[in-house]
């Protein structure tokens, strides 16, 4: 059987698709990549932002540095980001509350504490130096030819350190009618004397107490003493009676026995001190002959 041409519905179907629009293959293109460019534009955006907010800088705490990025626009921001605490006695550089930039450096100092006896005087300081020698140095202590109780070169713990100092001083000693000058870090008067070379017999003293320290600039007098005994024999007055004789005329005396002085023995302690006698001191004394009234 011949067959037949396109039925009513086919031909209807046959023309919408004639007259429908065929999309234009580079529109389509276009279309495809609108999306892609914003969420590229999108990333360069967020990626330059990244970029100019993120810094690179050292942080030196304590002498341990190590170089971070960060996006901390301050000192103190860094410091927080980083878990660094500091107090008053600590030193940070720049000062907290600077601003940062690429390629800044902070450092952080910890304070510690030094009980410091320097010359005989206690006093506690606080300082962010690592060792002996750099904290004295700080405090403007001169050290050449010094006595330290710990080597310069002792670190000096964030828990504190106690320390004794005692500069180099110069003192003058008189002895033996003889000036003698020296330097000396001596702890005590009596210390520097022997490092002068001057023996002390017997009750001998200095001018300066021979425990006290020996100040820059002192001079010491070296004091020779000999001690003696005197016995020496005084009178004692004898004492002077009166009673009231009826038989006499007013204004007639008649002794009836005459007085006799008494003796006493006293003994003196006499000192001299470089020569010089001082003023004996009376040290016991004893009754020989009791006076007779």
């Amino acid at each position: 059987m011949p067959r037949q041409g396109p039925t009513r519905a086919e031909v209807r179907r046959a023309a919408k698709r004639r007259r429908a629009p065929v999309p234009n293959p580079e529109h389509l293109k276009l279309a495809r990549l609108v999306p892609r460019a914003l969420v590229v534009a999108f990333l360069a955006g967020g990626t330059a932002a990244f970029v100019a907010h993120d810094k690179a800088v050292r942080l030196d705490v304590d002498g341990t540095p190590r170089t971070l990025h960060t996006f901390a626009d301050d000192v103190t921001e860094l410091l927080a980001d980083e878990g660094v605490t500091v107090g008053t006695h600590d030193r940070v550089s720049p000062a907290p509350g600077t601003d940062l930039a690429h390629g800044d450096e902070v450092t952080v100092r910890y304070g510690r504490p030094l009980d410091l006896t320097l010359d005989g005087h206690h006093r506690r300081v606080w300082t962010t130096a690592g060792t002996v020698e750099e904290a004295l140095r700080a405090l403007g202590v001169r050290t050449e030819g010094a006595y330290l109780s710990v080597p310069r070169s002792a670190p000096v713990a964030r828990t504190g350190l106690t320390l004794t100092v005692r500069t180099e001083r110069t003192v003058t000693f008189m002895a033996d009618g003889q000036e003698r000058t020296l330097r000396t870090n001596a702890a005590t008067v009596r210390e520097a004397l022997a490092q002068a070379g001057i023996t002390l017999e017997g009750p001998d003293t200095t001018s300066i107490a021979l425990a006290s320290f020996p100040r820059d600039g002192q001079t010491v007098s070296v004091l020779r003493i000999t001690d003696t005994h005197e016995v020496r024999e005084e009178s004692v007055p004898y004492a002077v009676e009166r009673s009231e004789d009826p038989e006499l005329f007013r204004g007639i005396e008649r002794v009836e026995r005459a007085g006799r002085n008494g003796v006493r023995r006293v003994t003196y302690a006499v000192r001299t001190v470089n020569g010089v006698r001082q003023k004996p001191r009376r040290t016991a004394e004893e009754l020989v002959h009791r006076p007779v009234s």
